[in-house]
């Protein structure tokens, strides 16, 4: 897996820890060894409010990302430290997003989940997630779907540029449909497909 520099644990006031975190960029090929740890994560987190997803339904997040990790532009960030997976944050190049707010998608990509333990939270480790996964990611416009309640999510997503686009609701689902644009160099047209 290659690997991005470790970063330190920060606290909530920014100060470094002695722990570090392994930020890496894990491929389609590498995810399987990955699946039962994202399936523990997610449960962990999806089953807690806003989100209180049955468990089943949280743990099912690694069959979507296996299944994604075949798709074009898919690009996974994990967060470890030793062993243990302490956050992943993953995105592959998909329009729906688009689509469901009325725009004509270009070569966009969608940020499809991004989550961090909670006795992880507060390090900085879902912004260092975030950031790797854009980076890693396609330079067009980019997607995601959140919950309307998830507060320090949408701090995060407003902190980086994000902004609403929509509401989205089926199923007795609401979420808030965001997009970040990349600044645009001059020259560049509107759509480099």
């Amino acid at each position: 897996m290659p690997a991005t520099p470790a970063w330190p644990q920060l606290g909530p006031r920014g100060q470094a820890g002695a722990a570090t975190f392994q930020i890496r960029l894990v491929n389609g090929d590498e995810v399987e060894h990955l699946l039962a740890a994202v399936a523990d994560t997610a449960g962990e987190i999806f089953t807690r409010p806003p989100w209180t997803e049955p468990r089943q339904t949280a743990r099912a997040v690694a069959d979507r990302l296996a299944s994604d990790a075949l798709r074009p532009g898919f690009t996974l960030a994990a967060a470890l430290r030793g062993d243990r997976l302490h956050g992943f944050a993953y995105g592959l190049r998909c329009s729906r997003l688009a689509l469901a707010t009325s725009r004509l998608p270009c070569g966009d990509f969608t940020l499809k989940e991004l989550a961090v333990l909670p006795s992880a939270r507060g390090l900085g480790l879902g912004v260092r997630l975030h950031d790797v996964v854009l980076t890693a990611a396609p330079s067009a416009s980019w997607w995601l779907a959140t919950h309307p309640r998830a507060a320090a999510a949408l701090g995060l997503y407003r902190h980086r540029g994000w902004r609403v686009t929509a509401l989205h609701t089926t199923d007795d689902r609401t979420r808030l449909i965001m997009l970040k644009q990349p600044v645009k160099l001059r020259g560049q047209s509107a759509c480099d497909c």
